[in-house]
């Protein structure tokens, strides 16, 4: 009969003890810690060549105008109604609209680095929210983004918040153990482990795995994706193929369609099987791989910068605490700057020997 640790027996565990052990089993927070790192990074990456016209991109007076917003949030027009957003605040002010985005771009960077994370993780989620509201860069893929960094506010909030040792500026701001330099450089272990860094983990991990099974239907209910072109028309857009450019391309038609046809089945394939090995650590291999190519396609393909990326980080969210720990053991001698200082015993002088290793 099988045990745990020889005094837990299986057979007398209840039914519902593997569902639990997944949701609320506390664990090592770096998993958590690292979607943040690569999600902040992320958010960065949307938010910064928005620099230059931020003014003319989300302020009232910029080329979505107060009239547009209000025809755009006509039900009558058939479009979908705009959310809230405080960079409604500034009204027709550039000057205010300049320092809410420097202001949110200073909020998300604390929060990559893991500073004060209980009240920057809260304050990021308000910032995507209100970036993503305004329909001058509204993009669908963009809005996936929203998604950890919800389930992120969910586990920061919570996470530390109960602990005897936690003093009342932690509980405010958040554990220390979080900031970036502690985590990588230093390769501490957390103080100890968390159960809302599990919870939030798996809600994104089900979360993720359900967008692509619901991404897999969308593309069945599209001829091109039964047919085989599903990536012929991004690859030969219409306003940039000449004529010249089909005929070149007729003596090979045959083998370039069969590629392109069983690429996308392939595409297909792994988007219907992802909820079945991504939790299996066997298939790692099979999971980041289509990750990273996932990654080439949407940029190449579709000429989508940021949805590859997003896809990659939600597969790495699915890597193991012990893997993580076992990356950050392999990165720290890069990563670590000030080598280790080794103590010696004490000579016959009196003189303490200091080496570096």
């Amino acid at each position: 009969m099988k045990k745990i640790h020889s005094d837990i027996d299986l057979s007398r565990q209840p039914w519902y003890e593997p569902w639990s052990r997944f949701w609320f089993n506390p664990v090592d927070p770096i998993g958590m810690h690292v979607l943040r790192l690569m999600t902040g990074l992320l958010l960065l990456l949307l938010l910064l060549p928005l620099a230059g016209q931020a003014d003319a991109l989300f302020g009232l007076a910029g080329w979505i105008d107060r009239e547009a917003l209000q025809a755009a949030a006509d039900p009558n027009e058939g479009l979908p109604p705009l959310g809230w957003s405080v960079l409604y605040l500034a009204g027709d002010s550039a000057a205010l609209i300049q320092v809410i985005y420097w202001a949110s771009i200073v909020v998300v960077a604390l929060f990559t680095l893991g500073l004060a994370v209980r009240v920057t993780a809260v304050l990021s989620w308000v910032v995507v929210v209100s970036f993503l509201s305004n329909p001058a860069i509204a993009y669908d893929a963009d809005f996936l983004l929203l998604i950890p960094t919800f389930y992120l506010m969910i586990g920061y909030v919570f996470y530390g918040q109960f602990s005897r040792d936690a003093s009342i500026l932690d509980r405010i701001l958040g554990p220390r153990d979080a900031i970036v330099d502690r985590l990588f450089v230093r390769g501490g272990a957390s103080e100890e482990s968390s159960h809302a860094a599990n919870f939030a983990v798996r809600l994104f991990q089900v979360h993720f795995a359900l967008v692509m099974v619901a991404s897999l239907l969308h593309k069945l209910n599209m001829a091109e994706w039964w047919s085989g072109v599903a990536f012929f028309y991004p690859l030969h857009s219409p306003y940039g193929t000449t004529r010249d450019d089909l005929i070149a391309l007729a003596p090979s038609s045959a083998g370039y369609f069969f590629m392109l046809s069983l690429a996308q089945y392939l595409v297909l394939a792994w988007q219907f099987a992802f909820p079945f090995f991504a939790w299996k650590r066997s298939f790692r291999i099979l999971l980041l791989g289509g990750a990273v190519a996932a990654w080439i396609g949407n940029m190449f393909i579709f000429g989508l910068p940021l949805f590859g990326p997003f896809v990659l980080i939600a597969c790495l969210n699915y890597l193991t605490p012990a893997e993580w720990r076992g990356i950050q053991n392999r990165l720290r001698p890069v990563l670590t700057h000030v080598p280790a200082r080794v103590e010696t015993p004490r000579h016959k002088t009196g003189i303490k020997v200091v080496k570096h290793v």
